[in-house]
């Protein structure tokens, strides 16, 4: 029994919170389901972490996304500088300042290219993961601290580098094509199989995909998961059956890899400069 049973508690807020959720909304549209897991992430995160919907920006004004972000609330505020945050309005927060972006589909449809499909919610974490954001190296400490003669290097299943950007896609239902019935675990497995054959080639793929409540594609390196973090040409996204341990599994990993991010800084001096209409001498790229 690890730590009292972490999973199994969190399993149980999971679906308690779900039946919650269904019982007002009947989850009839997308957006209650991204709400609900809003809620439940903040109440297994810790309050550093701030919870919404919406989108990731960049310095240059690149938007991507348009589901749920996880980004650090202690050292960065959002775009939009909403007065509350009760999960219902979609905020801007700038991309140096996320932790993780989460694809989240009531309904996902393996096949076709509709908006609850797998090949859809495959495209907006590409989007997300292309948003361009500096690499903070091995030898940063801290914000304004680096240990340049520090020789870092972390195993190759692992990203080297400290603010990897953790993607999820999240899912409580799943169909084989659209308006399709739902489907169980036994009668999607091997199509999951070959999905993530296809997946493990992507570049930006996800770091974890949740499909229902009993199936969960994590990475591992020759069967083993050595990192919670999908490395392109190392890892291989693996299906897992586990009655009832998906979401509770899955949040967890994201739990690891948080354990594992150190974010970067928004460059401040363009932002006073641009306000100002001035011109940086050292700008950065």
């Amino acid at each position: 029994m690890a730590y009292s049973d972490f999973l199994e508690e969190i399993n149980t807020r999971t679906k308690a919170l779900f039946s919650e959720v269904s019982a007002e909304y009947n989850f009839d549209n997308g957006p209650e389901f991204e709400i609900a897991l809003c809620k439940l992430f903040r109440i297994l995160l810790p309050t550093k972490y701030g919870v919404c919907r919406g989108f990731v920006v960049s310095k240059d004004g690149t938007t991507a996304g348009d589901d749920i972000i996880i980004f650090d609330q202690e050292r960065f505020p959002s775009l939009r500088l909403l007065q509350t945050r009760d999960f219902g309005q979609k905020e801007k927060i700038p991309i140096e300042a996320v932790y993780a972006y989460i694809e989240a589909k009531h309904t996902l449809c393996l096949e076709g290219n509709g908006g609850q499909s797998l090949g859809k919610s495959l495209k907006q974490i590409e989007a997300v993961k292309n948003v361009s954001r500096a690499k903070v190296p091995m030898t940063q400490i801290s914000p304004q601290v680096a240990i340049l003669s520090y020789n870092a290097n972390r195993p190759p299943y692992w990203p080297n580098y400290r603010n990897p950007l953790y993607t999820a896609i999240i899912s409580r239902n799943v169909r084989i094509k659209e308006n399709s019935p739902f489907v169980e675990a036994d009668a999607f497995q091997s199509i999951m199989q070959a999905k993530c054959v296809q997946i493990s080639q992507m570049q930006n793929a996800p770091d974890v995909l949740i499909a229902g409540s009993d199936v969960i594609c994590v990475p591992s390196v020759n069967g083993q998961i050595e990192s919670p973090f999908f490395m392109p040409g190392v890892s291989y996204l693996s299906p897992i059956v586990s009655k009832e341990r998906a979401f509770s599994a899955g949040l967890t990993s994201m739990l690891y890899a948080f354990d594992h991010i150190t974010l970067g800084n928004i460059h401040w001096p363009s932002v006073i400069a641009y306000g100002l209409n001035l011109t940086l001498v050292n700008s950065p790229e």
